[in-house]
C-alpha cells in the first residue's frame, strides 16, 4: 500500500487532483461465479473445501447514507444453512482493495470450513463499485455497505455473541470502526489480517518527511485511533514480509489495542494476501478456530 500511494502522491503533484477515489479499485463483473471462477485469486484450495450449491446464497441488499435519495445495490453471498444462521456462529468477511467477491471466493470457503466441514456462517459482501454493487465507494460508503450485512444479519436475529468480525487490507477500515462505534449486531471478537494504520501513517512512510496527508486526500483510515476503541478479543495476523502494507501499519494497531484479550502471530516470508498459504490451510484454520472458540 505504500507503494500504491508514493505512485499515487506522484500522480497528484504531475496532475493537480486529489486521490480520494484512487484507493478503491474495484473491478465490475458481469456476473458471480464463486465455485466456477476462473481468474486471479490469491490461493486455491483442495476440492474438499467445496461449497455445496444448497449453501450459497446470493443477495442483494440496499446500503443508504442518510443524505441519498435512494442509496445503492449491494451484492452479498451467505455461506451456510439460512433456516439455522440465527444459532449459527457467524464470520462477516471484509475483502480487500481490488477485485470482487469471485476472486476471494477461496478465503470464504476456508473460513466456512474452520473447524471442521461448514462449522461456520461467512457473510462477504462486495463494496459499491466492486464486482456487481452499484455506485462508487468512498471512506463514508464504506461504512455504510457493511453496515447494511450487520443490519441483515440483525433481520436474521443473530445475536451479537455470534458475530465474528474479519478484515482484510482494505477491509480493515470497515471492521474496526464497526467492531468500536456500531451497536447492530455488534461483532463479538475482531479479526485483522495486514491492517492499515492510516492514511497519514502511509503519507509518511511513502514520502520520509513530515507532509499532512490532507495535503493530498481527504481520506483518513485512522485505525491506529480507532482501535482504541475496540474492546473486543483481536486476533492480529501480518506477514513479516509484507511489502504492501508493511507489518509496521500491524504492529501500530496491535500496540493500541486496550480490550480483554489479544493475541498476534507474525508470518515469516508472509507477504500481502498469501497468509493462508504460507501458515498451511490447517494451522491457519487452527489458529482462527482456537481464537473463535477460547
Amino acid at each position: 500500500m505504500k507503494y500504491l500511494f508514493y505512485t499515487l502522491i506522484i500522480l497528484f503533484l504531475s496532475s493537480c487532483f486529489k486521490m480520494d477515489e484512487l484507493p478503491f479499485l474495484g473491478e465490475k463483473i458481469s456476473e458471480y461465479q464463486f465455485e466456477n471462477y476462473q481468474g486471479e485469486k490469491d490461493i486455491t484450495l483442495p476440492a474438499s473445501y467445496k461449497i455445496a450449491d444448497s449453501n450459497i446464497h446470493l443477495m442483494t441488499l440496499k446500503s443508504k447514507l442518510p443524505d441519498e435519495t435512494s442509496g445503492e445495490t449491494i451484492y452479498a453471498v451467505y455461506i451456510g444453512n439460512i433456516n439455522t444462521i440465527s444459532s449459527d456462529t457467524v464470520i462477516v468477511y471484509c475483502h480487500g482493495q481490488s477485485k470482487h467477491m469471485d476472486a476471494y471466493w477461496q478465503r470464504a470457503k476456508l473460513l466456512a470450513n474452520t473447524g471442521s466441514k461448514n462449522r461456520y456462517g461467512v457473510l462477504m459482501m462486495d463494496y459499491r463499485g466492486y464486482g456487481l454493487s452499484t455506485g462508487k465507494s468512498t471512506e463514508e460508503t464504506l461504512y455504510q455497505d457493511v453496515k447494511s450485512c450487520l443490519d441483515w444479519l440483525d433481520s436474521k436475529n443473530v445475536p451479537s455473541s455470534n458475530v465474528i468480525m474479519y478484515g482484510f487490507s482494505l477491509g480493515t477500515i470497515p471492521a474496526i470502526d464497526l467492531s468500536a462505534f456500531y451497536n447492530i449486531a455488534k461483532p463479538n471478537k475482531l479479526i485483522l489480517e495486514a491492517p492499515m494504520a492510516s492514511v497519514e501513517n502511509l503519507t509518511e512512510e511513502a514520502l520520509l518527511i513530515d507532509v499532512s496527508s490532507t495535503f493530498f486526500t481527504s481520506l483518513k483510515f485512522d485505525n491506529v485511533e480507532k482501535i482504541k476503541s475496540v474492546s473486543q478479543p483481536l486476533l492480529w495476523i501480518h506477514g513479516i514480509d509484507d511489502d504492501y502494507l508493511s507489518i509496521s501499519n500491524g504492529e501500530l494497531i496491535y500496540e493500541r489495542h486496550n480490550g480483554t484479550y489479544k493475541e498476534p502471530h507474525r508470518i515469516v516470508g508472509g507477504n500481502h494476501g498469501d497468509l493462508p498459504l504460507i501458515m498451511g490451510f490447517t494451522n491457519y484454520s487452527n489458529k482462527l478456530f482456537q481464537f473463535i472458540t477460547r
